[in-house]
Parts: C-alpha cells; sequence; structure tokens
C-alpha cells in the first residue's frame, strides 16, 4: 500500500519536475543538494564528448546534464557515468558511443549505439524500474535491481546479467536472470552461463565506482542536508519525492551525487552498504516525508556526523520528539526494518535466488 502511495505521488509530479528541471542550471546542481532527475553527468574520465541536437561535439565535464537526444561518444581509455532514476548509474568504457533517447524518470530509454556500457540498478525487491536499452536490434527492459553490461558492436549484441532480470523484445528468448550471458546474433540470440573470463577492467571499474559511492554515502554530512532539508519549501520536495526508493544527494567528499535511500538497510547490487538514509517515519502526525525528514545514519555506520541521534538537527523536530532509532545492523543480509519488523526492503543478494 506505502508503495502504491509513492507511485501515485509519481504520477502527480511529473508536471512539476518538467518546470523545476529547466529552472536548476547544471553549475548549480551541487548547490541544490538533492535530486531526483535523471541525465545527470556524474562522472568523466578522458575525453569524452557530447552531441546535442543542432550542435556540433563538445567536451563532456562532470558538472553537465544529459537531456533526451544528446549524444555521447568517449575515447580510447575513457569513461563516463551517467545518473539514471535514483539508485541507477549508466557506466560507459571506452570507445562507446551512446545515446539518452528520453531521459524521463517513467520511461528512462537509453540507446548504445556501439561499445560497452554497465547499468549498475537500485530498487526494491519489488521494484519494477523500466530502464530500456536498445542494442542493435533488441530492446532490453531491465525491470529488477542488478547489474547489468551491455556490448555491441555492427552485427552481434551481448547482455550479461549479473544479478537482476531483464525482459527482451525478442519473441525467440524470455526473461534473462541472474548468472546469464545472451548474445544476439541474426541466427537467434544464444544463452550461456557466465564465467570468470566474462570480466575485464571495465566491470572492475564498475564495481570500484560502486565502492566510492556507497563511501560518499557514509561521508554526507548530517547536519547540513538536515538543514537543508527544512528549508525546502512543499513545491521542491515534490520535485525531490518523484522517485519511490530514494534521492540523489550531492557529497562534497566524492564531489559527485551519491543515492540516498528511503528506507533502512540498503545496499548496492555489488553489496556496498548505504550508511545514511532519509528517515520518512511521520512527524507531528503529517504522514510521509517532507520538511520534517531528516538523514539518518544507521547504527554501526562510520563516517561523517548525523542529524540523528544525539541533537536536534536544524529546523527539523528536536531530538525529544524523534523515534527511537533502529538497532544496529547485523552482517549480511538479516538486517531488520525498524518500522515494520520485516527483513530490509532491498538486499544485497541476487535476486533469482
Amino acid at each position: 500500500m506505502k508503495n502504491l502511495t509513492f507511485v501515485f505521488r509519481t504520477l502527480a509530479t511529473i508536471a512539476v519536475l518538467a518546470v523545476l528541471v529547466a529552472a536548476c542550471p547544471a553549475q548549480n546542481r551541487e548547490k541544490f543538494g538533492i535530486s531526483a532527475r535523471a541525465g545527470g553527468v556524474n562522472a568523466v574520465n578522458g575525453r569524452v564528448t557530447v552531441t546535442r541536437t543542432g550542435q556540433s561535439a563538445q567536451l563532456l565535464s562532470s558538472q553537465d546534464d544529459l537531456v533526451s537526444g544528446d549524444t555521447v561518444t568517449t575515447d580510447s581509455g575513457s569513461q563516463a557515468e551517467v545518473l539514471l532514476n535514483p539508485g541507477s548509474y549508466l557506466r560507459v568504457a571506452g570507445n562507446s558511443e551512446f545515446v539518452l533517447v528520453d531521459n524521463s524518470l517513467n520511461n528512462l530509454v537509453v540507446k548504445l549505439v556501439k561499445g560497452s556500457a554497465i547499468i549498475e540498478a537500485t530498487g526494491g525487491d519489488d521494484s519494477d524500474l523500466r530502464i530500456n536499452v536498445l542494442a542493435n536490434q533488441q530492446s532490453l527492459l531491465i525491470i529488477r535491481s542488478g547489474i547489468y553490461r551491455i556490448n555491441v558492436q555492427p552485427t552481434v549484441a551481448e547482455l550479461l546479467v549479473r544479478k537482476g532480470r531483464v525482459l527482451p523484445s525478442s519473441s525467440t528468448s524470455g526473461l534473462v536472470k541472474g548468472g546469464t550471458k545472451v548474445t544476439y546474433v541474426s541466427g537467434g540470440p544464444l544463452s550461456a552461463k557466465l564465467t570468470k573470463q566474462d570480466q575485464d577492467e571495465f566491470d572492475l571499474w564498475s564495481k570500484k565506482r560502486a565502492e566510492t559511492l556507497a563511501r560518499a554515502n557514509e561521508k554526507i554530512s548530517g547536519r547540513a542536508m538536515n538543514g537543508y532539508l527544512a528549508s525546502l519549501s512543499p513545491f521542491e520536495w515534490a520535485f525531490s519525492a518523484a522517485n519511490p526508493w530514494g534521492l540523489w544527494t550531492f557529497s562534497s567528499f566524492s564531489h559527485c551525487f551519491t543515492f540516498v535511500p528511503f528506507h533502512y538497510g540498503w545496499s548496492s547490487p555489488y553489496g556496498h552498504y548505504y550508511g545514511n538514509y532519509y528517515n520518512v517515519w511521520p512527524y507531528y502526525g503529517s504522514p510521509g516525508y517532507g520538511p520534517n525528514s531528516v538523514i539518518v545514519r544507521n547504527p554501526g555506520s562510520s563516517g561523517g556526523s548525523s542529524g540523528f541521534p544525539g541533537g536536534s538537527s536544524s529546523g527539523g523536530p528536536s531530538s525529544g520528539s524523534l523515534p527511537s532509532g533502529p538497532s544496529a545492523p547485523s552482517s549480511g543480509p538479516g538486517r531488520v526494518d525498524p518500522d515494520s519488523g520485516s527483513r530490509v526492503v532491498n538486499k544485497s543478494r541476487d535476486p533469482n535466488n
């Protein structure tokens, strides 16, 4: 029922998103603090260019925002990382090219023209992420949290699903589950199990980026972010809350955006634990998230200071009005959601097991 409420809020804020995306220029992204937008460039290594409609190619930087129709090309030895829906990253290897066909949160479409890309997708176990990837003649729909690699050559496309689930458009192949490699050729799809040989330096770079971003989550200043959250208007909260799982939050530690979930106990698909989350417990009889929400550090986490527990957050409720904090998480997937008493919403295990 709670997830349905989030979905309804998402649909109701699409118009608000369109207005506020235009109102926030790229150079002020870090000042904005939190975001639900897709298309933000989060990292650039080496020489990467972007070609916009009606313009010539220009260098891409980590301060840029991509919009629908933009084409990104990486030189040899270069990489780029782009934000998709909050919690999901698109990483592109060298000698690659992709088009951000549609950057709307409810219909993300990425076309990989050539080269290799990895999508790290985070969501709840019951989420329907709906990230569309076009690879040659194939249309691949990512529907679950996981790690996905796509390789495109002129006549061949490969899909490697380390964790997660993908629905291909081909009528001759069904749901692709974790641990599977599918090669799409003219004669039809060929399936095989993933092996250790199906990994290279690009995969290792993606895994390292995931670790860096999880650490950036740990280092977020709770005091600074809680003061910022308290200053947001209802209009700004409507924009920020367009994704039901969490928000992109700028980290001064890593100088890029990291994911801060709305729930306790989340990990990335690579297994890196998110130490901070936005507390969306109700305050003062007002359900859901809004001006009284605060960023919370899970007990047992390391990193920067948090606004909870131990003192009031700037502009937020005092420590005496906060609910009791959750118990320290245990190691492994057995963490407990303090709201429901059940196991965590998001798990780092393979969803196919």
